[in-house]
């Protein structure tokens, strides 16, 4: 055991005060002596000597292995804090929200109006919560990335409602509905930015089917706000296809051509 002390002090000089250097010699201390203990105990090899030998060689590189225990016990404090101060927080906010509404509400007499500071509090509440949710999934594996494209398309169609929501409660502007469309379109273009941007699989395919009902949501935003008429707004649809009609072209074009460099690259070889 004592053997096991001087390598670990040596490789891994005392700094004073330092409780999580203590924690990892401590450790590292007992796992080797729990592994000393357990090649003793095979009975193929009866000198100490050679046992303690053995198992430093087994860590032969303490102070790579101190880093990433440090990176490990730091990237879990810091999950640890930003938990705490996202449910503080969330709370203080949520008690903020309430307090103004009632405020503003008593103060006013408005009651009628007052309540989208408590429903759109809530909705921004919930973009900032999917907007963790994006960043978590990012920055994992790429099978999480679905779940990220889920969570701001998610964040996208919310923030939309809320400002809906509040152009509803707040102005007589007409068809205010059509915020909730253009919303839509611009979920499906984040979408598909975010799915190109990080070279999803298939990414091509999602574009070939949100082209055409962006258009689709296009023509109606443009024929209810009277930009073009309706007899010719429609345009926009086929047009659309036609746009996807061009990708696939150029898609398979750009396959072939990769797939013609290849077989020249073998052929000089």
């Amino acid at each position: 055991m004592q053997e096991f002390i001087d390598y670990i002090n040596t490789a891994l000089p005392e700094e004073s005060g330092n409780k999580i250097l203590f924690k990892f010699k401590r450790k590292i201390l007992d796992e080797m002596n729990e592994r000393a203990i357990e090649v003793a105990g095979r009975g193929g090899i009866h000198d100490q000597k050679v046992i303690n030998d053995l198992i430093i060689s087994e860590h032969e590189n303490l102070k790579e292995e101190y880093k990433e225990y440090l990176d490990k016990h730091n990237s879990s404090a810091k999950l640890k804090k930003s938990i705490i101060t996202n449910v503080l927080g969330s709370i203080a906010y949520i008690l903020l929200i309430v307090t103004i509404f009632l405020g503003v509400s008593f103060a006013t007499g408005l009651w009628r109006y007052t309540w989208i500071i408590i429903v759109d509090g809530i909705l921004f509440w919930v973009d900032y919560l999917l907007s963790l949710g994006i960043r978590k999934f990012v920055s994992m594996k790429r099978f999480f990335h679905v779940f990220a494209r889920i969570f701001l398309f998610g964040a996208v169609v919310v923030f939309t409602v809320a400002v809906f929501l509040l152009v509803l409660t707040l102005t007589d502007l007409p068809n205010s509905w059509l915020i909730v469309i253009a919303g839509l379109i611009l979920a499906f273009l984040c979408d598909g930015i975010f799915a190109s941007a990080t070279h999803a699989k298939l990414a091509i395919l999602h574009w070939l089917l949100y082209i055409p009902v962006i258009s689709a949501f296009a023509f109606i935003i443009i024929g209810v706000l009277g930009i073009l008429s309706w007899s010719i707004a429609w345009i926009i649809i086929p047009l659309s296809l036609i746009l996807d009609l061009i990708i696939i072209i150029a898609a398979l074009s750009k396959n072939k051509k990769d797939k013609m460099e290849v077989e020249d690259i073998w052929k000089e070889n």
